[in-house]
């Protein structure tokens, strides 16, 4: 994971599969410590995600790593991850990156303009057509929440839509 650590980059753990021979996991707030568990643990689950930025020449690491693991004889642990992971075979790890920070403000072609509004999110204001004053209300062609170019379905005269699940 040394590509995290070349700036302010986001790391995302999507899912995992293989077996681990060590673990530790986070004990609750009330206790603060930690329990190690060794043998062999397939990895049901591995999720989590972290932030790692460095501010005056210090690094720090936000986020954290959460897994479930199932021991041979059919029991499952889990938590937080508060150490180490062993691999006891190979692993596969899905990872999605993204670099951190402030996106810079673009203006959109094609009759919109992006703004910044207060909390540095981008905002898009529609430009008034020709002709047409920035007053004047304008009705949208399709109703809020719905797809350009979608068709709705009057489910008044149809209750019943047939789907069948078994065929392919």
């Amino acid at each position: 994971m040394s590509f995290s650590q070349q700036g302010p980059r986001e790391v995302c753990i999507l899912s995992a599969n293989g077996a681990v021979s060590t673990v530790t996991l986070r004990q609750p707030s009330s206790s603060g410590g930690t329990v190690t568990y060794e043998g062999r643990f397939e990895i049901l689950c591995l999720s989590g995600s972290y932030l790692l930025t460095s501010n005056t020449g210090s690094r720090n690491r936000t986020g954290g790593l959460s897994v479930s693991l199932a021991s041979p004889d059919g029991r499952v642990i889990g938590g937080g991850v508060g150490g180490m992971l062993i691999a006891a075979s190979p692993v596969q790890v899905i990872v999605g990156s993204f670099i951190w920070g402030g996106s810079k403000a673009k203006n959109k072609k094609g009759g919109q303009e992006g703004v910044k509004d207060s909390d540095d999110q981008m905002v898009d204001n529609l430009v008034a057509p020709p002709g047409i004053s920035p007053s004047q209300n304008m009705t949208p062609s399709a109703p809020a929440g719905v797809w350009p170019g979608s068709r709705s379905m009057d489910m008044r005269n149809n209750s019943h839509v047939d789907i069948d699940l078994m065929r392919g």
